[in-house]
């Protein structure tokens, strides 16, 4: 606000002050390099301070108050729009590498459709219960029966299925059908869905003779019968919206700029000012950084090399757990094991550090459980032989507890190379890659423009 306040000085220092809007425009005429302060944008202004525009008048403070208003509202817009594009991005990579994973495997999906009933508006009277009936290729599926008054199923069905598919949707009424009758019917090509995306629509189901509406039944069905074109579409779909971001942040920039066209010269002192000054203190952390010498980051491939090597850590964590369980009950580290598999399982390359935060906090839990034990059960046995035991018995014990101290150091050796991992990640902390994190215990209002469905 200091840019304001210093060229305003320079009209009047009163700035409590109301002066006629007229003058106040003039001067910012003045402080433009063309000349010329856009009137659209300073009568959106004025429109903003109460009773300015049918006074003629208004204060400085309140003019600064809406021009720094202004100011806010587009750079936070700039700020969204750009997320959003960061948050795309990551959307794109992930299904090119969905994409390329499939060439890798030659793996040919099978054209699948999936169909999701959600609810129906009756247009007849009758006092019976509702179910839907779909007919698909050769199969045939019912939904639960509900009530008469506002019927709401909410039920999923997929069918595996071809071009010359026909879905028959039957409306069945307990009351009518005793009468061998049905509330409606309607009939729907598959092809209507060609383009493989979400479509949430509303049918209407007809008598038999197709000339009165009987019923309209909400539905979103999806098509998928290329997986390589579904995801080359979303690809295609998100690269679209990101240069539609892209145009919105330069429009939002160019109002930025006749905003701050009148204010250009502070502005660009101050931030001469303040790259100064970001320079001497970017200088600093480099030289402490080079002088300590502690902070490692390292290439995406290489963070995905040591994912690997961790899975082979995570395998031999498994055999010492197995050979534990001869003598203890480990359901805590199965369920560690069980969730590192599943992470596994479902990410070749590491897109996200929540899982890895995850791992660390179990794994964390698991060696403290194992510190517990081994100071409760581990001192009778590692001392001279004591005659009160079995010799066998004895022995076993010892064994037991060897196992354990080695399945301790393990879990110790795969806790700090997950930290490793987590340390030397680069952009952890600002950028995408945690974006799962963010998503629960961040950003709040970023809102998701791609509404369609994962392929699984």
């Amino acid at each position: 606000m200091n840019q304001f306040q210093d060229v305003f000085n320079e009209f009047s220092q009163l700035h409590n002050q109301k002066y006629n809007l007229g003058e106040i425009l003039s001067f910012l005429d003045s402080k433009c390099a063309n000349g010329y302060f856009d009137r659209d944008v300073y009568q959106q202004l004025i429109d903003q301070i109460p009773q300015a525009q049918s006074q003629q008048q208004c204060t400085i403070n309140q003019l600064i108050n809406v021009f720094k208003k202004a100011q806010d509202v587009l750079n936070d817009k700039i700020s969204k729009c750009q997320q959003i594009i960061d948050q795309k991005n990551i959307e794109i990579r992930a299904y090119n590498d969905k994409i390329k994973q499939q060439q890798t495997n030659s793996v040919n999906s099978s054209s699948k459709l999936n169909v999701e009933i959600l609810e129906a508006e009756i247009l007849y009277q009758s006092n019976g219960q509702l179910q839907i009936s779909l007919e698909c290729m050769s199969s045939v599926v019912y939904t639960q029966l509900a009530k008469r008054l506002n019927p709401v199923w909410n039920e999923t069905f997929d069918f595996n299925v071809n071009e010359q598919a026909v879905m028959k949707f039957i409306l069945l009424d307990t009351e009518l059908q005793q009468k061998r009758g049905i509330g409606g019917v309607a009939y729907i090509d598959i092809n209507t869905f060609g383009d493989q995306m979400l479509h949430d629509f509303t049918v209407n189901l007809t008598d038999e003779s197709n000339s009165i509406v009987r019923a309209k039944l909400h539905l979103k069905i999806q098509w998928i019968y290329s997986k390589n074109k579904y995801l080359q579409d979303l690809v295609n779909e998100n690269m679209i919206q990101i240069n539609q971001l892209e145009q919105e942040i330069n429009d939002h920039i160019v109002d930025l700029d006749i905003i701050n066209s009148p204010f250009k010269q502070a502005i660009k002192f101050q931030n001469n000012l303040t790259i100064s000054t970001y320079q001497t203190q970017q200088n600093q952390q480099q030289q402490q950084q080079q002088q300590q010498g502690n902070i490692l980051l390292i290439s995406e491939s290489q963070i995905d090399r040591l994912v690997q090597i961790s899975l082979l850590l995570i395998i031999l964590y498994l055999v010492f757990g197995l050979l534990n369980t001869m003598y203890r009950t480990l359901n805590f580290d199965f369920l560690v094991i069980f969730y590192c598999f599943l992470f596994y399982q479902k990410n070749y390359k590491l897109q996200s550090l929540l899982h890895i935060k995850i791992i660390m906090v179990m794994l964390g839990v698991a060696l403290l459980m194992d510190i517990i034990w081994l100071a409760i059960y581990s001192t009778p046995y590692l001392g001279e032989f004591n005659a009160s035991y079995d010799h066998l018995e004895y022995g076993l014990q010892k064994y037991q507890i060897i196992l354990s101290w080695l399945l301790l150091f393990v879990k110790i050796v795969v806790l700090m190379f997950y930290v490793h991992i987590y340390a030397t990640y680069p952009d952890k902390s600002t950028q995408v890659y945690d974006q799962q994190w963010n998503a629960i215990f961040g950003w709040k209002d970023i809102k998701q423009i791609n509404i369609y469905r994962n392929y699984n």
